[in-house]
């Protein structure tokens, strides 16, 4: 239950093309677009900011889903995590990484690299200061700079 009622999707026909990209990544509008819209500024700017995300071939869809998957996982959003879930096979994220992420230190499905992406996101999700250098470091060598920094975008 918000503690701001969100404005209903009809009051702000100026950003149907944000709630439409919005639905068309994630398979819904979060909420809190549409208590953004109380604020025109703000939800233009984070309209453009998911874009920058979603839009953007620095980082490969299942890169993104599995991403989105962990941090929202690892928070313990099960709501975020399920629609994250939803679709994610169809865009490339194989369902078994969905139903073995507890275990993705030793679950053969996954590669290095999204073990240090999901290592990552894992203590990002859990709290911001579990973040060690270690983690960037072993992201930025396996995947590179810009990357690692998209990858922390995407996480914030």
């Amino acid at each position: 239950m918000p503690y701001i009622n969100p404005l209903p999707r009809t009051a702000s026909p100026e950003f149907e093309d944000v709630f439409q990209a919005m639905e068309d990544a994630l398979g819904y509008v979060p909420n809190s677009f549409f208590t953004m819209a109380r604020h025109p500024a703000i939800l233009k700017s984070a309209g453009a900011l998911m874009d920058a995300f979603w839009y953007s071939d620095v980082v490969d869809e299942p890169t993104r889903r599995l991403v989105t998957f962990s941090c929202s996982f690892f928070s313990g959003s099960h709501y975020s995590s399920a629609h994250c879930a939803c679709g994610a096979e169809e865009l490339g994220l194989p369902h078994e990484k969905i139903l073995e992420i507890v275990h993705f230190e030793t679950a053969q499905i996954y590669d290095d690299r999204e073990r240090a992406i999901i290592r990552l996101c894992h203590s990002a999700a859990n709290c911001p200061s579990e973040v060690e250098a270690q983690h960037m470091e072993e992201l930025k060598s396996l995947v590179g700079v810009d990357v690692t920094t998209f990858i922390v975008g995407l996480i914030s």
